[in-house]
């Protein structure tokens, strides 16, 4: 049976975490819009991360409804990323990139040893 639309889960986003505890923790947002697995956020506000949003910079690791007092897990340290899992801005990318890194992350790449 074939879906029209399958969401990401966090196993296409991580490669690899450091522990199954640090990796992650939940903020309580009110969400303008709907979030989904993947996406590069500015977890005080739960908007799309820009570049203007500095350090203050992680990724949505589930799928949340747009709405008022929203539980979302997030990615905390000691993560390493795959890129093509990751939902950022072209423009943002880089200082994303950069800020991921800064808290404790790695973004793979072909030659990423774990």
């Amino acid at each position: 049976m074939a879906f029209e639309h399958e969401s990401k889960t966090p196993q296409d986003v991580l490669v690899y975490t450091d522990s199954p505890i640090f990796h992650k923790r939940t903020v309580i947002l009110d969400l303008a819009a709907a979030v989904t697995c993947g996406d590069v956020i500015n977890p005080t506000t739960g908007k799309a991360y820009a570049a203007a949003d500095g350090d203050n910079c992680a990724v949505a690791l589930q799928n949340q409804i747009a709405g008022d007092d929203r539980s979302l897990v997030i990615s905390d340290r000691g993560c390493v990323f795959n890129p093509s899992g990751l939902v950022v801005a072209t423009a943002a990318k880089d200082a994303a990139y950069a800020a991921l890194v800064k808290q404790g992350n790695r973004i793979a790449d072909a030659n990423t040893k774990i």
